[in-house]
């Protein structure tokens, strides 16, 4: 038991919570709904759930990294299933919304922290697969992230702003040969200390939501400055307070 719990239920109910029952209460109320496609797809990502957990002694504590276990569940192609990915050579034979949604929710029973992270490197997936326009550096990314070399983040939120996109003060300059610099600072972004690429949002004016960009950027690349922030409600996860210094993005 890690040291940062009190251990309040006995062990008789813990054993009743195990993660083969929580699958097989979830089972029997989705029976009914889904395709027979659907629950085998499910009960695969269950499977493989049951299995890690066992192999790997995972206890789910609060001490525990998983960040170690994203390479193993991007190799099976559980980080994401919403596209085909054919541009980097994965095609997903079944895929889409709802397959994502059902990979979801057999991640999130297994471990809630876990998926969150997931869901924050989906949230970076998303805007390359939408815009890499075939760059090499761009199609590196995306494989990197969909296959779970590298967790990713969407860098958004900002001290004094929130979330809100409209209203950024960190700036994008255009340069001459259309590189941009950036400038600015973004806080509580999930994975980013982890991460070797994020998806950056600025303003070429501040305030001014309709000059917004987005950038891929390389964690490695000079002007990008990170740290941890610790949150005591998701211990596991790695958010971070990250800083913009004349930060070069390629164009």
């Amino acid at each position: 038991m890690s040291r940062y719990q009190e251990k309040a239920i006995s062990d008789e109910i813990l054993e009743k919570l195990s993660l083969k029952n929580r699958y097989a209460f979830l089972n029997n109320n989705l029976t009914a709904i889904l395709k027979p496609e659907q629950f085998n797809f499910l009960r695969n990502v269950q499977r493989f759930c049951m299995r890690f957990e066992k192999k790997n002694n995972i206890q789910h504590s609060p001490d525990e990294d998983f960040y170690e276990w994203i390479p193993h569940f991007g190799k099976e192609g559980y980080v994401t299933r919403a596209y085909k990915f054919e541009e980097i050579d994965l095609n997903f034979e079944y895929f889409g919304l709802t397959v994502d949604l059902l990979r979801a929710i057999a991640i999130d029973m297994f471990d809630t922290q876990f998926d969150m992270a997931l869901g924050a490197t989906i949230l970076a997936i998303n805007p390359i697969k939408a815009h890499h326009e075939g760059r090499p550096e761009c199609l590196k990314a995306l494989k990197d992230l969909v296959t779970g070399e590298s967790p990713g983040a969407i860098l958004i939120t900002e001290p004094e702003r929130g979330s809100d996109a409209v209203h950024m003060l960190s700036e994008c300059t255009q340069n001459e040969d259309g590189s941009f610099t950036l400038n600015g600072e973004k806080i509580y972004n999930t994975n980013a200390p982890k991460s070797n690429w994020v998806v950056a949002y600025a303003c070429a004016e501040k305030d001014n939501g309709k000059t917004m960009a987005q950038f891929l950027i390389n964690t490695n690349w000079d002007g990008f400055i990170v740290k941890r922030v610790y949150i005591p409600w998701v211990p596991k996860i790695w958010l971070g307070h990250e800083y913009f210094e004349n930060l070069r993005v390629p164009p």
